[in-house]
């Protein structure tokens, strides 16, 4: 059987493609063999993890959650380093998997389970943590905890690219912190499983996902043990700017560093004062 042909029964079986593009080989991509929205997206996660880690990957241990047809966990595969791919759905992990046995890599593994499961015990810690179009996919208080099971597992770095609101609608309490967003339709409540599992871009299991406000995003990294974070917009991703035109800037990518609080010797008068929260714009 010619790759093509390889390539078909798996979209037969599964459906098509429907964001990684990828080149097989031959001239044969998943998608397209012209440039589509997923290549700027993979350039600049990527970028920012070899910037960090100074050009090279290799040695370094990657997860990437939710990863949907793994595109950004095959790179770093590709680039070197050991690299654990989780996803609910099995339609994507098959097309992930496919790619992976035609590149021929053996130092990615994906693993069907519900990113909610994430914990050290299961899965190990990692160097970098990719939560890309997961995390406003998650209702409260879940998508709260989730912040914490990101921070447990991650050793230094973390890449969390999501939506926001800008409206302080709705309050939550986390482990005494305060946090506002706005509540998003995900898909009506009397879907039937077989009905959900067929909308790839959507929650697993939650009709409503919770997105917090900038604000509030911040203070819960800052709670779980991010010491900087940081929001990307270098190499530059044309779907975020025509956002941002048309004044709808309500997603983008957060670089998080898992550091040690720096201990000033200048002045050391905030040294055991807990740092500052950021307040809503309301």
């Amino acid at each position: 059987m010619s790759l093509a042909e390889k390539k078909q029964a798996i979209i037969d079986q599964y459906g098509e493609w429907t964001n990684h593009n990828m080149h097989l080989g031959d001239g044969l991509y998943t998608i397209a063999s012209d440039p589509t929205p997923s290549e700027p997206k993979l350039r600049r996660m990527t970028q920012v993890v070899m910037d960090h880690f100074g050009g090279s990957v290799e040695g370094l241990r990657v997860l990437d959650l939710a990863c949907l047809e793994g595109m950004y966990g095959l790179e770093l595969a590709r680039q070197g380093a050991s690299v654990v791919g989780i996803e609910g759905r099995e339609a994507n992990l098959a097309k992930a998997r496919f790619v992976r046995d035609v590149w021929g890599l053996n130092n990615i593994e994906f693993f069907q389970d519900d990113v909610r499961n994430l914990s050290s015990e299961k899965y190990g810690t990692f160097d970098v943590v990719f939560c890309l179009g997961i995390y406003y996919h998650l209702d409260a208080p879940d998508v709260f905890k989730f912040m914490d099971q990101v921070a447990s597992v991650c050793t230094r770095l973390a890449i969390v690219d999501t939506h926001v609101s800008f409206t302080a609608e709705e309050q939550h309490h986390y482990n005494g912190l305060e946090i506002w967003g706005r509540n998003y339709h995900e898909f009506d409540a009397e879907m039937s499983q077989q009905e959900r599992e067929k909308i790839l871009w959507a929650s697993l299991d939650n009709p409503k996902s919770f997105w917090l406000t900038r604000p509030s995003l911040f203070n819960l990294m800052g709670q779980v043990g991010f010491t900087s974070v940081y929001e990307c917009h270098q190499p530059l991703v044309q779907k975020f700017v025509e956002m941002r035109r048309a004044n709808l800037n309500d997603r983008a990518t957060f670089v998080a560093v898992k550091g040690q609080s720096v201990q000033l010797r200048s002045s050391a008068l905030s040294n055991n004062t807990p740092g500052s929260l950021w307040t809503e714009a309301v």
